[in-house]
């Protein structure tokens, strides 16, 4: 199976985005911090993904970890 073109990892991470922004619009359920706290970190996740075929890393899956302190993020695939 080729792998995929920087183009297309691009589309998936524009997906991923376009599904935040869907979730980020509905009526909050549960506690403010949760919410905030699964959207960063899915923002964190999107921007990884952006940033990775520049770098020539390809994630094979999901993060498998995210990490935030302060303004800073890290995400291990």
């Amino acid at each position: 199976m080729p792998k995929p073109s920087i183009a297309d990892r691009l589309e998936d991470a524009s997906r991923a985005l376009d599904m935040l922004i869907r979730d980020a619009r509905l009526p909050p359920r549960g506690r403010h911090d949760d919410r905030y706290a699964d959207f960063e970190e899915r923002a964190l996740a999107i921007a990884a993904s952006i940033i990775a075929p520049f770098r020539r890393e390809t994630p094979s899956a999901p993060p498998i970890s995210i990490e935030t302190e302060g303004g800073k993020g890290r995400v291990w695939f």
